[in-house]
């Protein structure tokens, strides 16, 4: 097997501008998650006493839940578009204003009323219905139209002395109109529902969005994988599975602002908080085992210096300092560990043991503390994290012995 090719292959696919547009616009929206995550937390915490405080004032507290992550679409098209506009050096701002008026067209069907209805006085609403997990089509096909001017020099130039944001601003007015009228012609003329093209023809994608065995085990196998060929298997992971997760999400808070149970737990802080427990590979395990019962002065130095990093969640000194990258000691249990864990996590939460993810907590939390504030201060996702973490150790133990025996040899011939 040529594992350069192979690399090298994944790599492209990795540094695909539409993947990588992708996966940075998302990764400008977390703290947007996060933000709104707080407030579900405070709304939610485990104290009798607080939630009778708390209950007159839910509904005000609830309207940062709705402006974030019931909002993640609006968020991403911006993010998605100005990220995509770097690869051909046009201006982000002017491009994502029309990637937003575009999706507000194709995705956006508005609720008129003409008469008051439960204390809505008659008008014209925005419903946010379609506002949570889309978007990620419109923002490319902006970017490509506005490309495709700028490529043809079918701009409006103004002449020199123009206040430059003015400029740009009338560079961007041709390709507007051609985005606004195509949107308007596919929406309205047509009747095209752009969301429900796109989630049928993504359909085999959003089955890893359902509360399945296999949505938990194929993922992990999948970045792992791509992990081991040196490529950092979120990069993939990100673009194309984080909208079916983070809808998820959306459905759970949805659900206990209303006072309803969380209905799913397939979400991104399933694997975070369950499964990449010290990052990908859960190598958390990994670097206790180096720290604390290495023979070898190689294994227990990087123990020592990569066991911090990794209790919160910071693994790259680990996975390139062995290094574990196309390393046959390792290569196995990286993928098998977390594999486990996966497993492990979706039976705990099938049989609702553990409590639904019904929050982002912050990446960096260490393990049982995320856990645990992720699902709503359930203090079994504390016992859940722990176990995986133990079963982690389990599977790294023997690949561990023999790596650390290997390395205690080279010691030894070196010495003499």
């Amino acid at each position: 097997m040529n594992f350069e090719a192979i690399s090298e292959k994944m790599g492209a696919v990795a540094n695909n501008r539409y993947l990588t547009a992708i996966r940075d616009g998302m990764a400008v929206i977390i703290p947007v998650s996060i933000i709104g995550s707080f407030f579900t937390i405070l709304l939610n915490l485990p104290i009798d006493a607080w939630k009778t405080f708390i209950q007159p004032y839910a509904s005000m507290l609830s309207i940062p839940m709705y402006y974030s992550i019931s909002l993640m679409a609006v968020y991403c098209v911006f993010s998605i578009t100005s990220s995509l506009c770097k690869f051909y050096d046009l201006d982000p701002v002017s491009t994502s204003v029309l990637a937003e008026m575009s999706f507000f067209i194709l995705a956006i069907v508005l609720n008129v009323l003409t008469k008051k209805v439960t204390g809505l006085q008659p008008g014209t609403y925005l419903p946010i219905g379609n506002m949570g997990a889309q978007g990620l089509f419109t923002a490319i096909f902006t970017v490509e139209v506005v490309r495709f001017f700028y490529k043809k020099n079918l701009i409006i130039k103004m002449p020199d002395g123009v206040p430059t944001a003015v400029g740009k601003s009338f560079s961007a007015l041709l390709p507007g109109i051609v985005i606004i009228i195509v949107s308007f012609i596919l929406k309205e003329i047509l009747k095209l529902d752009i969301n429900a093209i796109l989630t049928w023809i993504f359909s085999p994608i959003g089955y890893f969005g359902h509360d399945t065995f296999l949505s938990a085990i194929i993922p992990v196998l999948l970045i792992t994988i791509i992990w081991l060929f040196g490529v950092h298997g979120m990069v993939i992971a990100t673009p194309i599975l984080y909208p079916y997760w983070y809808a998820n999400l959306n459905a759970n808070t949805t659900a206990i602002t209303h006072g309803n149970a969380p209905v799913h737990f397939m979400t991104e802080q399933f694997f975070q908080r369950f499964v990449w427990v010290g990052g990908a590979g859960a190598t958390l395990s990994l670097a206790i085992l180096l720290a604390f019962f290495s023979k070898a002065k190689f294994s227990k130095t990087m123990g020592a210096v990569t066991i911090i990093p990794a209790i919160f969640n910071i693994n790259e000194p680990l996975i390139f300092g062995i290094p574990i990258i196309m390393n046959p000691y390792f290569a196995a249990p990286f993928v098998l560990a977390p594999t486990a864990m996966a497993a492990v996590t979706y039976l705990a939460m099938k049989l609702h043991m553990v409590a639904f993810t019904t929050v982002v907590a912050p990446w960096t939390l260490p393990g049982p503390i995320g856990a645990w504030m992720a699902t709503g201060f359930d203090w079994r996702a504390i016992v859940l994290c722990i176990v995986n973490i133990v079963i982690s150790m389990l599977i790294y133990w023997p690949f561990f012995k023999a790596y650390d025996r290997n390395q205690l040899k080279l010691e030894k011939a070196d010495g003499e």
